[in-house]
């Protein structure tokens, strides 16, 4: 059996419609929150973290998996998509935080990014992964 059908019936045994409507409802309030607080500008809201993990460069996925590698439309950046919702039974409130701003080698010897990843907990049809996105902060150290 090929993994999105084992996904597919794992969702239909343990989707629940009152929790589904629960979720749906907190997220249409923090997302009317966020929006009367930041505006409707994603980048002001993409700055924002709202818990560091000081000293950790990394996400660190439940499971040690990242959704994208499940299947590529499980994450949009550090959102959760593609039938996946973000999960805060894991880790934090929010189920989103930053890692710590860090030095990252790149791909040309001897350079390096400066940055953090933004990260979401996720659950993908029962199973709990991550979705992570890189934020460029080299330019405020040049």
């Amino acid at each position: 059996m090929a993994l999105v059908e084992r996904v597919g019936e794992e969702l239909a045994r343990r989707w629940n419609r009152r929790q589904t409507i629960k979720r749906a409802g907190a997220t249409v309030f923090g997302a009317v929150a966020a929006f009367s607080v930041k505006g409707t500008r994603s980048q002001e809201l993409a700055g924002y973290c709202a818990y560091v993990t000081a000293g950790d460069c990394t996400c660190n996925p439940p499971n040690g998996t990242y959704c994208g590698r499940l299947a590529p439309e499980f994450c949009t950046g550090a959102t959760c998509t593609g039938g996946c919702y973000i999960d805060e039974s894991y880790r934090y409130v929010g189920g989103c935080w930053c890692s710590a701003t860090c030095q990252y080698p790149t791909q040309y010897e001897g350079t390096y990014l400066i940055g953090h990843y933004q990260c979401c907990d996720c659950n993908c049809y029962g199973y709990q992964c991550a979705c992570r996105q890189f934020v460029d902060e080299s330019a405020y150290y040049a």
